[in-house]
């Protein structure tokens, strides 16, 4: 049912014992120079990178990174990525992987519950579901994982998170309607110990600790890595329930990288993951609020939601526990000057152990990956992948509220998916580049709790995609896509921050289906760089909680189409060897019909200006963030009906909340120095104003009926946060 959060003594433990080893094989080795990262060549401003490692590449250590890399085996890159790099991470103090693509280029996150907490990042406009997360290429997590995951996954070991917007960004991942997120963990080049240590206001505390070695022959190295946050309630309106929870994450990481002899590498990467959520009440215990029962139910102060809450803290507590632990093992042969092989075989198992206003959940998610393929180099201009890959993914359910109490359906389900997939990369001229890839897919869902039929989706189907790059000259290159994609729904939580109180149900029939298209025109000089998008996305069968057409809340498909467009404009300007510039713009163009299966609004304009000083004599760096969102009209995304009052008696609601959202502005700060070149102070505020929604109005609700929701949201729930912290890191050469 519901569990204490566990001190992170036995993590911290093997943290150290991850880090000690790390430690150990420096001293046993001679260090050398960094070997050069396989390609990845920077542009200034704009995060538009002519050579990022592909989605779907094998990233490989030693000399045998070389001899691929003049196979063809990386190339550069024909999908347009944004790529976020090691400084880019820093500069926003992002300690999570959704605050590191917080107001990135097409992105959104989104938060969908004031109480618990739960962010979906959201790419070109499209639900969060549509939004697949790769770990070094490997698409392991799956949307239940994304949940509370996101908030949790850390930044420690990470060297740079890339982002493909689109359908058909990724091979190995057809489901990503929205576009890809690929995080690449650290790959050990050198002897290096890093410690980062920050803490602040409304109980703020990090820390990270990063360790690399490698071999004398560069033949053998390993990273590790353990990082620790927590964030504490915030309570702007000081009326007892939070607008934001106390969040506690704990990671540790380690990757081992080989190369076994002049043909064969070997990497290994290994993760374990624990997160807490405490939301609801903010002056009561957590175990009292857990154990009283009675005592009123849910009730506020003259029964207005802006006012001190007086009912039994229960009532509106949510606490989720999650637990992630994941392994990936990939080898990778250089059969012959024109032919590689890889393959990779991964498997994760998560937890998520909540308590939703009187309610308990318990499921494990079990996810398995494993893909084949085959590289091959045909003359100077074709490079021809083939490959097959398998995810099967299980989720069962516990719950003595819904499932024995009510009597629900469990949520349970099994899903296979099997593919097979062709691309051929050809390069005509210097100047263009096509990429061409075909999957095909059997996909097979199960839903255990419908007991009339065996297999709700039973399906085979082909998902084309074609990218095309062109050369303008020096300055100028233009980028093309098109691509279909596929997602079965699978978990109510898709559509919904939590378990309703009168239970749920799951009846999808169909896989939700997209086609997108995208044109990028991209800009780079020696000062100015510039990338202009635009994207179309359409996608039917899409899924989403029917309040209406049954007895309890149903995840269903809808019917016919939507589409989402998406434009957006991202410049920058090298001011001074020192000094830098980066401007913004975006527009989401969302049909009506898609606002109303939104479960918050979304944002539909947004600008963003960015300063950067960097001063390496100095060691001084700061970045300054501005970010303008701009107003929305709310009743498109069913925000009409909803009420600050609620009279029991005279069953009556009061006092409508606002159905037009302003436009505000955020400010986040950061400054650092860093002295000789191994010690760093800093200290910054993010929403350094403190700006925040409950300043003007709350997210907690009541409908006509009296229903009560937390999910009235438009804008910040956390107002200014302000840290300071240190960094050392160690590069000891023995």
């Amino acid at each position: 049912m519901f569990s204490k959060w566990k001190k992170p003594q036995k993590q911290c433990v093997a943290a150290v014992a991850l880090l000690l080893s790390v430690v150990f094989l420096q001293t046993s080795v001679i260090a050398g120079d960094e070997q050069p990262a396989p390609v990845n060549s920077e542009a200034t401003g704009v995060q538009e990178f002519d050579q990022p490692a592909e989605m779907d590449e094998v990233v490989v250590q030693g000399d045998l990174v070389d001899r691929l890399i003049k196979k063809g085996q990386l190339k550069s890159s024909i999908v347009k990525t944004e790529v976020i790099n090691e400084s880019d991470i820093s500069g926003k103090q992002a300690n999570s992987l959704s605050e590191a693509v917080q107001n990135e280029p097409g992105i959104d996150n989104v938060v969908g519950c004031s109480i618990c907490g739960m962010r979906r990042i959201q790419i070109n406009g499209l639900k969060g579901e549509y939004t697949t997360l790769l770990m070094d290429g490997v698409p392991l997590n799956s949307t239940v994982s994304s949940y509370y995951g996101f908030d949790a996954l850390a930044t420690a070991g990470v060297s740079s998170i890339e982002i493909a917007r689109g359908s058909g960004a990724s091979l190995i991942a057809p489901e990503a309607i929205g576009g890809v997120i690929n995080v690449v963990s650290k790959r050990p080049t050198s002897n290096s110990l890093f410690f980062d240590v920050a803490g602040g206001n409304a109980g703020y505390r990090a820390l990270s600790i990063v360790g690399t070695g490698v071999s004398a022959d560069r033949l053998t190295g390993a990273t590790g890595a353990a990082q620790f946050n927590e964030r504490g309630q915030w309570d702007e309106d000081g009326n007892g329930v939070n607008e934001a929870p106390e969040v506690k994450s704990q990671t540790g990481l380690v990757r081992f990288s080989k190369d076994l002899n002049d043909r064969n590498h070997l990497d290994i990467r290994l993760m374990d993951l624990k997160s807490h959520t405490f939301g609801g009440p903010t002056e009561n215990a957590e175990f009292k609020a857990v154990l009283q029962t009675g005592g009123g139910g849910l009730k506020f102060e003259d029964n207005d939601v802006r006012k001190a809450y007086i009912g039994d803290p229960s009532a509106t507590l949510e606490t989720v526990d999650t637990e992630r632990t994941e392994g990936v093992v990939r080898w990778t042969n250089a059969a012959s000057d024109k032919l590689n092989l890889a393959a990779t075989v991964a498997g994760a198992l998560q937890t998520q152990d909540s308590f939703y206003e009187g309610a308990d959940y318990y499921n494990k998610n079990k996810t398995f990956f494993s893909d084949v393929r085959g590289n091959y180099s045909i003359g100077c201009s074709h490079l021809l992948t083939l490959g097959a890959d398998v995810k099967d993914e299980t989720l069962r359910a516990e719950s003595f509220y819904f499932f024995d109490q009510l009597g629900r359906d469990k949520d349970d389900f099994d899903f296979l998916g099997t593919g097979a997939y062709l691309q051929d990369v050809w390069t005509p001229s210097l100047n263009t580049e096509i990429s061409a890839a075909v999957r095909l897919d059997t996909i097979k869902v199960d839903f255990k709790g419908e007991t009339d039929t065996k297999n709700e989706i039973d399906e085979t189907l082909a998902s084309p995609r074609i990218h095309v790059k062109l050369g303008h000259g020096p300055l100028l290159s233009s980028r093309f896509s098109f691509g279909r994609g596929y997602r079965a729904p699978l978990t109510f939580f898709e559509s919904e921050h939590g378990l309703l109180d009168e239970g749920f149900d799951v009846k999808i029939t169909d896989l939700e289906k997209s086609k997108a298209a995208g044109y990028a025109l991209s800009l780079d000089s020696n000062r100015w760089t510039g990338t202009a998008s635009y994207a179309y996305t359409e996608v039917e069968n899409l899924s989403y909680v029917n309040t209406n057409d049954f007895s309890v809340p149903t995840l269903v498909n809808s019917q016919g189409r939507v589409n989402v467009k998406t434009a957006d404009i991202v410049v920058g300007y090298q001011l001074t060897p020192t000094f830098n510039i980066a401007a913004s713009y975006e527009n989401f163009d969302y049909q009506d019909k898609y606002k109303s299966l939104l479960a918050v609004a979304a944002v539909e304009d947004r600008a963003r200006l960015m300063l950067g000083y960097d001063n390496d004599k100095a060691g001084l760096i700061g970045d300054l963030t501005l970010v303008w969102t701009g107003s929305r009209d709310l009743r498109p995304y069913g925000y009409g009906d909803r009420y600050n009052v609620y009279d029991p008696n005279a069953m009556t609601a009061f006092a409508p909340k606002g159905t037009d959202a302003p436009s505000f502005v955020t400010v986040d700060l950061k400054v650092s120095k860093t002295f000789r070149n191994d010690l760093t102070i800093y200290a910054g505020a993010k929403n350094l104003f403190d700006y925040t929604q409950t300043s003007k109005e709350s997210p907690l609700f009541f409908d006509a009926q009296g229903g009560y929701d937390v999910v009235h949201i438009w804008g910040p729930l956390r107002g200014r946060e302000v840290y300071a912290g240190v960094q050392m890191k160690f590069e000891p050469r023995l």
